[in-house]
């Protein structure tokens, strides 16, 4: 489907959200609830939608902040122009407190994450929420 499927309780009358929309979107929410751990790593990241997203999440367990924190990681991930309806590619780096054994399982894991909710909008949302139980 070239235009992505249109985002659910959408009326029959309504077009559907192209890609690049639906992606916006997502950005949108996951600065909101990221704030300054969110990056947008695409070279012209100001205003609306130019290429397909590549982001930064910076991950703590929940709860934690500032000199609290002796877990982290960074969450990247490159989508490429079909997403959601394609896995993106994810990344973690920059691990603090965590194994290499622990960072290689929480990377398979997120990724059968992605695989499970692939076509879902904020599916990288749901990432949080695996990483927070996961990483505690």
């Amino acid at each position: 489907m070239a235009g992505g499927r249109g985002a659910p309780g959408r009326g029959r009358d309504e077009p559907p959200e192209s890609y690049p929309q639906r992606q916006d979107h997502e950005l949108q929410a996951l600065e909101a609830i990221y704030g300054a751990d969110f990056q947008d790593l695409r070279p012209d990241a100001c205003g609306r939608v130019k290429g397909p997203p590549e982001i930064n999440l910076v991950l703590y367990p929940q709860g934690l902040t500032g000199e609290e924190v002796y877990v982290k990681v960074d969450l990247r991930v490159k989508c490429p122009p079909t997403y959601p309806d394609v896995v993106p590619e994810i990344e973690l780096k920059n691990a603090k407190g965590l194994s290499n054994e622990s960072v290689n399982l929480l990377k398979s894991r997120l990724e059968e994450v992605a695989k499970k909710h692939c076509g879902e909008c904020l599916r990288m949302t749901s990432y949080r929420v695996y990483i927070d139980g996961t990483v505690d």
